[in-house]
């Protein structure tokens, strides 16, 4: 091969291939099949940590009156409360189950 045929088959364009466009349209609708996902709707909102209701920056404070609503905190009810290990401890020791040294009331 010459010079000049190398030149001529490098500038020129490669031959076009027909492709059947039947079958490309179902090709990229399987691949589509397989790509899409189905994703379940959340039934139940995610919760937040319980925050204290303000008023222009300061705290509110619970009514008395309404038993059954604390406005102190958004959304009405307050958070439980946690006890420490140490108070545990103590309660068990109380029980009579764990002997109390300053050692284990740290813990």
């Amino acid at each position: 091969m010459g010079f000049w045929s190398k030149f001529v088959t490098f500038f020129t364009p490669p031959p076009v291939v027909k492709v059947d466009e039947v079958k490309k349209a179902k090709v990229i609708k399987e691949a589509v099949k397989e790509a899409t996902v189905e994703l379940d709707k959340f039934e139940k909102p995610i919760k937040s940590a319980p925050k204290r209701a303000r008023n222009k920056g300061r705290y509110v404070a619970d009514d008395k009156s309404t038993p059954d609503v604390n406005e102190a905190w958004v959304g009405g009810k307050a958070p439980k409360k946690k006890t420490s290990v140490a108070k545990k401890k103590i309660a068990k020791a109380k029980a009579g189950k764990v002997k109390i040294t300053t050692k284990n009331i740290g813990d």
